[in-house]
């Protein structure tokens, strides 16, 4: 299983790079602003490029700022240029419900890679993959792609188990259809029990904010174990 940042702060980056466990990072528009990010779209593609030369070549997801086909396409092909390693995030659906799988397969085709995010079940997720698969059977060059399940939301409609039984499905489908080129990213990991749970599923990749990788450390009875063990030696030392 990877490990994806979800955070546009360098130096969180960087800190997770030399602890060995960055295999990628995911930004939105939200995440800059948090991060300080200004200057709006010229502020977004320094920081991304920047983020992106520092991890490469593992991927950096930057996210289209519209749900208009035409825009994405526009705003999608100008976020591949940015970096090699730039992984453009597309939503499934417009804000009415209308899917973006034709821009999808067409970035796909045209060589960009894609990570559909904001799914919610396996339908959604499928046929995503199928329009990737689909765009990939046309490219170029045979990028890895990513379908985005946001298990934190789909816990808390209908629990931690359909979320758990939704991630395996379609982690079981892409194996069955040997859709090697497509991996699966969970969202919205909120706690440690987050990644607990679904670091078992089957999911590639979960890409978790740095406060959850902070508290996944965390464990008084481990913190009681080091005082004791640095006093043992203490004494140890001071006998031998």
């Amino acid at each position: 299983m990877k490990i994806f940042i979800d955070s546009a702060e360098v130096k969180e980056v960087e800190k997770y790079l030399s602890w060995g466990i960055c295999d990628g990072v995911t930004t939105n528009p939200s995440i800059c602003l948090k991060s300080g990010v200004k200057g709006g779209e010229e502020g977004m593609k320094k920081r991304a490029i920047e983020i992106a030369k520092l991890i490469s070549p593992n991927p950096l997801s930057v996210e289209v700022t519209t749900d208009n086909e035409a825009e994405i396409l526009v705003q999608a092909r100008k976020y591949n240029a940015w970096a090699e390693n730039i992984s453009v995030k597309v939503t499934i659906t417009d804000k009415n419900g209308v899917g973006l799988l034709p821009v999808i397969y067409k970035l796909v085709s045209e060589g960009v890679s894609v990570n559909v995010t904001a799914m919610m079940t396996f339908n959604q997720a499928i046929l995503a993959a199928k329009a990737i698969n689909a765009g990939l059977a046309v490219a170029k060059n045979k990028k890895t792609h990513f379908i985005s399940i946001f298990a934190g939301r789909v816990s808390e409609e209908h629990g931690v188990e359909q979320a758990q039984k939704v991630l395996k499905e379609v982690r079981e489908w892409l194996d069955f259809h040997n859709y090697k080129n497509i991996e699966i990213i969970v969202g919205s990991v909120r706690t440690p029990e987050n990644v607990e749970l679904w670091s078992k599923s089957g999911a590639h990749i979960l890409t978790i904010p740095p406060e959850v990788i902070s508290k996944c450390l965390m464990s008084a009875r481990t913190k009681e174990t080091v005082v004791q063990f640095l006093g043992d030696a203490s004494k140890a030392l001071q006998q031998l």
